[in-house]
C-alpha cells in the first residue's frame, strides 16, 4: 500500500470509526472488479436569504488564486484532496476554488464549479445548466474545525455566486459524512435526490443523471 492511502485509512479510522474504515478496506480489495458510489445531492436557492457566520478569529476570504488553493492542497499531502482530472476541468472552465486565510495562512477552502464539473464519483464531466453552481466539497485543518470556518466558507461562496449572477447551486456527499451534511443543511441546502453508481469490470452498468437537464460530456 502506498503511504498516501494508509494516511486516508487512518483519517477515516479517526474521524468515522473502525466500521467505515472496513468498509472502505473491502472497496478497495473489491475494486478491480466492482465499484459504487453513493451521494445525497442537494441544492440551494440562491435568492433565498443566508444567516451570516464568523470564525472566532479574523480572517479573510479570497476568491482570485485557484493556483494558490491547489498548492495549498497539494501540500496538505492526501490523495484524496487532489485529482488531477477534476484540477484539469477547473482551469479549463475558469472555476473558482476559493480559501480562507488566518494570520497570513491559508486554513480551508472551498471548490466552486461551474458549466462543466469533473464529478469524481462517476468519472466524468457532467454539463450544468446556465446559472447553476457546484461545489464539489470544503476543507478545512483539522485544528481549526469546530470553529464556524467551513460554515464561513460556505456562506462566503454563496455569497460569492449572487454576485456573479448565478441562482443555484448545488452539492453532494456521501451519506456517512453527517458533519458536512449538517452543515449545508443549516446553510439552507434541501436534498433533492440520491444516486448511487456502479461499475462492474470497469464497465458502468447504470448510467446516473443527478438532476434534470444535466448531461454527461466526457467519459475517463
Amino acid at each position: 500500500m502506498e503511504q498516501s492511502y494508509l494516511d486516508k485509512m487512518k483519517n477515516i479510522y479517526k474521524n468515522q470509526g473502525l466500521k467505515i474504515l472496513l468498509k472502505q478496506v473491502i472497496k478497495k480489495m473489491l475494486s478491480p472488479i466492482f465499484i459504487t458510489n453513493s451521494a445525497i445531492w442537494f441544492e440551494r436557492d440562491l435568492t433565498e436569504e443566508i444567516a451570516d457566520y464568523q470564525p472566532e478569529f479574523p480572517v479573510e476570504f479570497e476568491t482570485t488564486s485557484i493556483k494558490q488553493t491547489i498548492k495549498w492542497l497539494k501540500s496538505q499531502k492526501q490523495s484524496w484532496l487532489v485529482n488531477q482530472k477534476e484540477i484539469t476541468t477547473a482551469y479549463k472552465y475558469n472555476h473558482c476554488w476559493p480559501y480562507v486565510r488566518s494570520n497570513g495562512k491559508i486554513i480551508g477552502c472551498i471548490k466552486i464549479g461551474f458549466d462543466n464539473v469533473f464529478i469524481v464519483d462517476y468519472k466524468r464531466v457532467i454539463k450544468f445548466p446556465e446559472k447553476m453552481a457546484f461545489i464539489y466539497d470544503t476543507y478545512v485543518l483539522e485544528e481549526q474545525r469546530g470553529k464556524d470556518v467551513g460554515k464561513y466558507l460556505i456562506v462566503q461562496a454563496i455569497k460569492f455566486l449572487k454576485s456573479q449572477g448565478y441562482n443555484k447551486v448545488r452539492c453532494h456527499i456521501p451519506p456517512w459524512n453527517k458533519i458536512s451534511i449538517n452543515a449545508y443543511e443549516k446553510m439552507g441546502f434541501k436534498k433533492i435526490s440520491y444516486i448511487r453508481f456502479f461499475r462492474i469490470f470497469g464497465v458502468p452498468i447504470r448510467k446516473v443523471n443527478p438532476v434534470k437537464k444535466i448531461s454527461y460530456i466526457e467519459e475517463t
